[in-house]
């Protein structure tokens, strides 16, 4: 049965597995985000639940370490995992602030944009050849930016230009994960990112984690599998097809961040949010669209 289903899944096209894959690492970042969130709205500070979220999963995955002797994190690029740990410090910041000082859906629309900024650092770092569709999709698609942050009427977010530029390291992750991880076990990519973080973010917190109420306990193997569903689901969409045209599945955090935020912070997007993340979406759309001949 396993054997079956991995045939019927390997005989989709590598970008059609990629999309899939990146939509449920959309799933994990939102519910994520939405943890966070709320850990964030008790008073602790974004440092200070990224050492968190780091201490967990480092936590979850430390018995699979032990049990395999080092092995699984064994690695033959390290400095990959070094070029990754800038990348995913400053863009775990980054969103944490962004979720911190803005809805859900909004923060969320912004960090969405990674799949935009893939696009011409594909096609400058990889050596991808995208068509000229998925050109016009990054138009298309920052103009959907452009109204969601409506520069200029003296509503303008600085949190959103955080956002965006977390959404900027993020695509720089994806680059560098499809360029050096061809031969890297996914735990080890996963393993050697959370240390960055929970080294980086103890030292800003002096290594001390927060207090967490006991009733939120159970948010916190919650924390652990989405972080680390992210990572894994990312993992193998860069694999399995285009970094730039997988992207798209990025599209589906507009529909699972709003409706987080409105079932749990009551949250209710502007008009001018779905305007923007209905050309966000028509980008993206373009984006992965590849016509024959």
């Amino acid at each position: 049965m396993r054997l079956r289903l991995a045939g019927y899944w390997k005989s989709w096209a590598g970008n059609t597995r990629g999309v899939l894959l990146v939509i449920v690492a959309m799933l994990c970042w939102s519910v994520l985000d939405a943890c966070n969130k709320h850990l964030m709205g008790l008073g602790i500070t974004p440092r200070q639940v990224l050492f968190l979220q780091a201490t967990v999963v480092l936590t979850m995955v430390a018995p699979w370490v032990l049990w395999t002797r080092g092995k699984v994190v064994s690695t033959r690029n390290p400095q990959m995992h070094m070029i990754r740990a800038a990348f995913i410090v400053g863009s775990g910041w980054c969103a944490a602030w962004a979720v911190a000082h803005l809805p859900l859906a909004e923060a969320s629309a912004y960090l969405m944009t990674g799949s935009l900024f893939m696009l011409p650092l594909g096609v400058w770092l990889l050596a991808e050849k995208p068509h000229w569709m998925r050109w016009l999709g990054v138009g298309v698609g920052f103009a959907g930016v452009l109204a969601i942050l409506r520069p200029g009427v003296g509503v303008f977010q600085w949190a959103g230009v955080v956002a965006l530029l977390g959404a900027l390291m993020e695509a720089m992750l994806g680059v560098v994960l499809k360029k050096y991880s061809a031969n890297e076990h996914p735990v080890a990519v996963l393993v050697w990112s959370q240390v960055a973080c929970w080294l980086t973010f103890g030292a800003m917190s002096s290594f001390a984690l927060p207090t967490i109420p006991v009733a939120l306990w159970g948010l916190l193997p919650v924390i652990g599998i989405a972080s680390s569903g992210i990572y894994m689901a990312y993992f193998f969409a860069y694999r399995a097809g285009d970094a730039s045209a997988v992207e798209a599945g990025s599209f589906s955090m507009l529909l699972f961040s709003p409706a987080l935020g409105y079932l749990v912070f009551c949250e209710t997007p502007e008009v001018t949010f779905w305007l923007g993340a209905g050309l966000l979406v028509c980008g993206i759309a373009l984006v992965i669209t590849e016509p024959k001949g």
